[in-house]
């Protein structure tokens, strides 16, 4: 035997020596094998974790004077956490590909991932349609979002705060058309905002407390003409704010259109847009400068006192106490014109009041005679430093329109 025939038989020994040790590391490094042996761990795992029979007093947790085993807890809170992990998981591939191309997740309004959720998501309501689109953090909707109706329509879009609007945002009527937009606070109209009507219009710009018009505001004409400048309070124009000011400055609250009656030394200013007739004396010489606004007549059945809305005369008595005076009264001219407008659009009272006109114009009537003799049923209240008085029908307890007037008138 060569040289030669010595090498090759000693390399092929040493080749077979080592085959079978390359050989097992190729199976132990292959995937299937690695995928086989944790398969095999974890069914020992499980196969030992759930052998859950004690094999000693050891074994026990002592509960309430009940013995649990410690096995059974642990394969109780293993057996949960992999539940959970797998809902987690199932819950969210089964939302994988929404909102794939803008890169925005979305949730079903239930899900528990949603509450781990940060930035901007989309939110599905009960019955799958899109309910929300914007930020939440913390578990709650929280920053600029978008809120949908069912229809689709939206209802707001603004700043959001755990859940409820809060901060800036606008508001929408179900036709899409904007409705309010200002400051919310507690899902309400709550600071400085803006009203509008269906059709799109500009009604209202100024305060609000708790979804009412409080402090100052102006209501605008479907034409956005500004008809009125001044207070509201609980929803409602501060009537009262007229009484005491001059016509001037009451032309510059109301610039909406106006009609003017006068009979010797009674005069009176009908505000249509506001449902309200004011009167004062005028001077001789002059149709309304240095005219006092003694009282002003307010065309509503019903009145906001404080927080309450009432529409009788005995809901007046439990606020304002005994009424200063209640009965029979000749109606002067501010109380004959608001009767005869009422009568206009249905029967009031004992009807249209008897008036001659003298000299009618545009916007002023001079009245030659009226029936001085007409009775209206009335009750008056005294509140501070004024006086309100109801107009009945005949005792009925519901008023159908009431004033208010300073002390000094009454007296």
């Amino acid at each position: 035997m060569n040289g030669g025939n010595l090498l090759t038989v000693l390399l092929s020994s040493i080749k077979s020596k080592f085959t079978s040790i390359v050989a097992k590391i190729k199976l132990w490094t292959s995937w299937n094998y690695i995928k086989s042996q944790v398969i095999i761990r974890i069914r020992q795992f499980f196969i030992k974790l759930l052998d859950v029979r004690p094999k000693s007093q050891k074994d026990y947790y002592g509960i309430f004077g009940w013995l649990v085993s410690k096995r059974l807890a642990y394969a109780a809170v293993i057996i949960l956490g992999v539940l959970s992990i797998w809902y987690i998981f199932s819950v969210r591939s089964a939302f994988v590909g929404f909102g794939a191309k803008d890169n925005i997740r979305t949730y079903k309004y239930n899900s528990v991932q949603l509450r781990m959720a940060k930035d901007k998501v989309r939110i599905l309501g009960k019955s799958g349609y899109l309910a929300y689109e914007g930020n939440v953090s913390k578990g709650y909707v929280n920053g600029e979002g978008t809120l949908f109706a069912p229809a689709g329509y939206t209802v707001y879009r603004g700043n959001f705060e755990k859940n409820k609007f809060e901060g800036t945002g606008q508001a929408f009527y179900p036709s899409g058309v904007l409705t309010y937009e200002g400051t919310f606070h507690d899902n309400l109209y709550d600071g400085e905002g803006k009203l509008y009507r269906e059709n799109g219009s500009l009604y209202y710009d100024g305060g609000f407390t708790r979804g009412l018009k409080n402090g100052d505001g102006k209501l605008c004409a479907e034409n956005g003409k500004v008809i009125f400048t001044g207070l509201f309070s609980n929803d409602e124009l501060v009537y009262s704010a007229f009484v005491g000011k001059t016509a001037e400055e009451a032309g510059q609250m109301y610039t909406g259109p106006r009609r003017i009656w006068n009979h010797d030394d009674e005069y009176c200013v009908y505000m249509k847009d506001i449902n309200a007739i004011y009167y004062g004396d005028p001077d001789p010489d002059s149709l309304e400068s240095d005219v006092i606004v003694n009282g002003i007549y307010v065309i509503a059945d019903a009145l906001n006192i404080g927080q309450v809305k009432v529409n009788t005369i005995s809901a007046v008595k439990d606020i304002f106490g005994a009424p200063l005076y209640e009965g029979n009264s000749d109606a002067i001219l501010s109380e004959a014109v608001i009767i005869n407008l009422m009568n206009e659009t249905r029967p009031v009272f004992a009807g249209p009041v008897s008036m001659k006109e003298a000299t009618p114009f545009t916007d002023l009537t001079q009245i030659a005679s009226y029936d001085e003799d007409y009775v209206i049923y009335l009750t008056s209240f005294k509140c501070g430093d004024l006086i309100y008085t109801f107009y009945s029908e005949d005792r009925n307890d519901r008023f159908l329109f009431y004033s208010i007037k300073g002390i000094e008138e009454e007296g």
